[in-house]
């Protein structure tokens, strides 16, 4: 699976409801606060995922690319992940 992934349909309502809800569901802070470019931390009990995102709001696109991640935590756990949180927030 790739390093990077984009994801569509991506509303600002959504993006708003998608960062909320990492945040309460998983503690993932996403930095800086309010920007439409920078990381999204989550720290797990085998180490930290950082992921870098660009939120495109002209198009409804948010891109994901992986900068750091356990070696257990596969691609497509996070991209899964990220998928489900789209799913409930549409």
């Amino acid at each position: 699976m790739a390093k990077t992934k984009a994801f569509g349909g991506i509303t600002p309502a959504i993006w708003n409801c998608v960062k909320t809800t990492s945040y309460t569901e998983h503690g993932t802070v996403y930095s800086p606060a309010g920007a439409n470019t920078g990381t999204a931390t989550t720290s797990t009990p085998v180490g930290d995922v950082v992921l870098g995102f660009n939120y495109d709001s002209v198009k409804d696109t948010v891109t994901y690319n992986i900068q750091k991640k356990p070696f257990i935590v596969s691609d497509d756990t996070i991209w899964n992940g990220i998928q489900e949180t789209i799913d409930h927030c549409s």
